[in-house]
């Protein structure tokens, strides 16, 4: 076990006085781990030696190392194949705020700074002198300070019960029933029933939604992975990981798209139509949805191309005449 990190199943604040620089992993295999640093310098990789473990294929051994300077702590990539994100910038060095996400492949990880300051002694709240605990009054005589407080706040009270107009609790019968709140009634306790509820309900369905999300962005199916993402966001629109993944989705997209047009024009160029046909026609698969996209519109006349120079009759390619 590493010496530079503590690791914690929960996310309780820690009990020792001073500053504490934690690290929450939100998704993965170790997702809701904490990693409080302790250590000078903490990295972050694959390998079993390093202090974070990151269970991800598209981590490098060492991959990224946070070093303690002065107050701040410094995220730098250690020359990583697939680099670091923080929140939405790759970086190869960066100092890191409250509440920044760091991003290795697909494993995301939260930075936060704890202060915990020494607690205060509470003051008292007796009227004493500080050179003699007793005062004399008027007449000479000597009252304690404790016995004056005492009389008045009985005096408080007996003028509040004259004034308020109800009735004295009876002892003996120790009839309280009109003094008790109504917990289900009361419109505060009921606001933050209900809104435990709304927050309970949100995070299943977010958590739902992006389960579904991540299966279909690992299968290629970048329109349902979208949606999903989506539809994860319309519970909650300020989720940062749900804007990643989105962002994310819609860049292997454009990637894809990009690719299959280049391997298309490179197999026209060397006079191989069919397997030029192909790829256009995985761009058409892909776009299905969105016929007005211009990338759908180039594609379908890249394949009335193709069949001409083939000498094939104008539709006879398959896949573009079922998506006619």
């Amino acid at each position: 076990m590493s010496k530079a990190v503590k690791i914690y199943k929960h996310f309780e604040r820690p009990k020792e006085v001073g500053i504490h620089h934690r690290v929450v992993c939100l998704t993965g295999k170790d997702k809701g781990i904490a990693y409080f640093l302790i250590g000078k310098r903490i990295v972050f990789g694959r390998a079993e030696t390093t202090d974070i473990r990151v269970h991800d294929i598209k981590s490098s051994r060492e991959h990224a190392e946070i070093i303690l300077v002065g107050k701040d702590c410094v995220l730098t990539d250690l020359g990583s194949q697939n680099g670091i994100i923080v929140n939405d910038l790759k970086v190869k060095q960066h100092v890191l705020n409250e509440g920044d996400k760091i991003i290795i492949g697909q494993t995301v990880y939260s930075f936060s700074r704890i202060e915990i300051e020494s607690e205060k002694p509470e003051k008292s709240l007796e009227l004493v002198d500080e050179d003699d605990d007793e005062f004399e009054s008027e007449e000479g005589e000597p009252k304690n300070n404790k016995t004056v407080l005492m009389l008045g706040v009985v005096a408080l009270g007996g003028m509040l019960l004259l004034f308020s107009g109800e009735e004295p609790v009876d002892p003996k019968t120790k009839k309280m029933d009109k003094y008790i709140v109504n917990e289900i009634s009361d419109p505060f306790t009921a606001a933050l029933t209900r809104k435990k509820k709304e927050s309970k309900e949100t995070k299943t369905k977010m958590a739902i939604y992006f389960s579904k999300g991540l299966r279909e962005f690992r299968e290629g199916n970048y329109f349902r992975a979208m949606s999903e993402f989506e539809n994860a966001l319309s519970w909650n629109p300020n989720d940062l990981t749900a804007q990643f993944y989105l962002r994310k989705t819609k860049e292997a997209l454009n990637k894809t798209i990009k690719t299959l047009f280049l391997k298309g024009k490179r197999d026209e160029d060397s006079l191989k139509y069919n397997h030029a046909i192909t790829s256009y026609c995985s761009v058409l698969r892909l776009l299905h949805n969105y016929p007005e996209d211009e990338r759908y519109k180039h594609a379908v006349e890249n394949v009335n191309i193709m069949e001409e120079k083939l000498g094939m009759d104008a539709g006879s390619v398959e896949c573009a005449k079922k998506i006619k």
